[in-house]
C-alpha cells in the first residue's frame, strides 16, 4: 500500500479515536457527576481545580490510550510490520 496512503488512515483512524475518547469521557463525567466536565474559564475555588485537574488527566489518559489502539489495529488491518 502507498505509503502516504497508509499513513493517512492511521491518521484518521487515531483522530476519530480521539474524538471518541473525548465524548466517551464527557458522557461518563456527566453520568458520575451530575454536572458537564470542568472549564479553565469556571475555576472559582480549590475543589473546582481538583476536578478540573482530574478531567484533564481523564481525558488525557483516555485520549493516548485510545489513540494508541487506533493505531496498532489500523497498521494491523493494513498490514504493516513496524518493527
Amino acid at each position: 500500500m502507498n505509503p502516504l496512503l497508509t499513513r493517512m488512515v492511521t491518521a484518521g483512524a487515531a483522530a476519530a479515536a480521539a474524538v471518541a475518547a473525548r465524548r466517551a469521557a464527557e458522557a461518563g463525567w456527566r453520568l458520575t457527576q451530575g454536572a458537564e466536565p470542568p472549564r479553565a474559564a469556571d475555576i472559582a475555588d480549590d475543589t473546582q481545580l481538583r476536578d478540573l485537574l482530574l478531567w484533564s488527566a481523564v481525558v488525557a489518559a483516555g485520549v493516548v490510550i485510545a489513540r494508541k489502539l487506533a493505531v496498532s489495529q489500523t497498521e494491523r488491518l493494513l498490514g504493516i510490520d513496524d518493527r
